[in-house]
């Protein structure tokens, strides 16, 4: 008996023990929850320092920067018209200027040649045919006349002047024969000259050999080109922007350009062509521009800076300073103050140009903006504004 009841002694004490070790926990947990409601209250009760200010209505001179790759305005690969001959030579190399009609190589015409010379023995043949029935068509005529005389003296008999008749009358037929075969045969000879030129392979613009793909000996191949020619006299930027900008964008406006090639230098190019539709997965309009370059101090292929002038445009601005990005999302937001305190606004930006940052929705003219201590605050806490509100620069 004496056991149990030092059994139950011990539980009923280590009972005691944990509830006064829970009681004793809840009621620091509840001191350092009070001290510490005591100090956000303390906190909130002292304004926070800021300077801010004045959203402004600015004109602003509108520029656009672009890149780009830059380009011939006119390339093209130049093809033989006939398939399976040999390229017995290849007049050019890479970099060679070439007018537009220069001979570029020439294909084994061996074949064609040998084929021209029979036509034009054919054509001989049928002009020779021709004579032989002309020097007939005057012999039967004399013979027409001379025999139509008789016949009316009486001396000779109808008979004789039909058979004479019939004569004439096939000699006639066989001109006819004749001066057909003869076109034929010319028709022939022509057919076979022009593909004899096309055994020629000629450039059809003015430009440079800005490739080469294949090496004289080399068997022709009409979907295979022999050479690539460039016209770089005037060399062309192709540039996409986006769905917001693409309606500033006009033909003939101005553009500068600059290349690391010639840091120093400021080239001018003009837009002439413009996409008419968007891409519809990037919602960007393409565009040309062209640029003169008659010296052929730009080269294909040179990494182009644009800057093309759009004008000018009123809009609210603030201090490029005063905005803040949401982590991960890129959208912005600025701290403004209203009756002492901090207000956060969501906002919606445009240009960038040089401390301004243009405002396109969520913020007014005139309101306050902080530009100093907003990474302080937080939306609702009192404020202090030093100094009284700035008009921006």
């Amino acid at each position: 008996m004496k056991k149990n009841t030092a059994s139950k002694g011990k539980t009923g004490l280590v009972i005691a023990l944990i509830i006064m070790f829970v009681f004793g926990t809840v009621t620091v947990y509840s001191y350092w929850k009070f001290k510490t409601r005591q100090k956000t209250q303390v906190a909130d009760k002292n304004p926070i320092p800021v300077e801010t200010v004045t959203a402004t209505i600015r004109r602003l001179h509108v520029t656009l920067e672009q890149t780009g790759d830059i380009r011939p305005r006119l390339e093209v690969n130049v093809h033989p018209k006939i398939s399976g001959k040999i390229i017995e030579s290849i007049l050019v190399e890479k970099g060679d200027f070439v007018e537009n009609g220069a001979l570029i190589a020439t294909l084994d015409d061996e074949m064609i040649r040998a084929q021209i010379r029979e036509g034009e023995a054919a054509l001989s043949s049928a002009n020779a045919k021709l004579i032989e029935v002309e020097a007939q068509l005057t012999l039967l005529g004399k013979d027409r006349r001379r025999i139509a005389k008789l016949v009316k003296t009486r001396a000779m008999s109808q008979q004789k002047l039909d058979q004479i008749n019939s004569q004439y009358e096939a000699a006639l037929a066989g001109k006819k024969v004749a001066l057909a075969l003869i076109e034929r045969a010319q028709a022939s000879v022509n057919l076979l000259k022009i593909l004899h030129k096309d055994h020629q392979v000629v450039s059809p613009i003015a430009g440079y050999i800005s490739a080469r793909y294949v090496d004289a000996g080399s068997m022709s191949d009409a979907k295979k080109p022999i050479v690539r020619v460039s016209d770089e006299k005037i060399v062309k930027i192709i540039t996409s922007v986006s769905e917001q900008d693409y309606p500033s964008i006009k033909k003939g406006l101005k553009a500068e350009i600059r290349v690391d090639a010639f840091p120093h230098k400021v080239f001018h190019g003009t837009v002439a062509v413009i996409n008419p539709t968007l891409d519809p997965t990037t919602r960007t309009g393409e565009f040309e521009i062209f640029v003169p370059n008659e010296d052929l101090t730009l080269r294909s292929g040179m990494f182009a800076n644009i800057r093309l002038q759009l004008g000018n445009r009123t809009a609210v601005t603030i201090d490029k300073d005063a905005l803040l990005r949401l982590p991960g999302t890129g959208s912005y937001y600025v701290y403004t103050v209203q009756n002492s305190r901090a207000v956060l606004k969501n906002i919606q930006i445009g240009l960038i140009q040089a401390n301004l940052a243009e405002i396109k929705a969520g913020l007014a003219a005139g309101e306050q903006v902080i530009v100093k201590g907003q990474n302080r605050v937080k939306d609702g806490l009192p404020v202090t504004v030093k100094g009284g509100a700035k008009q921006g620069l």
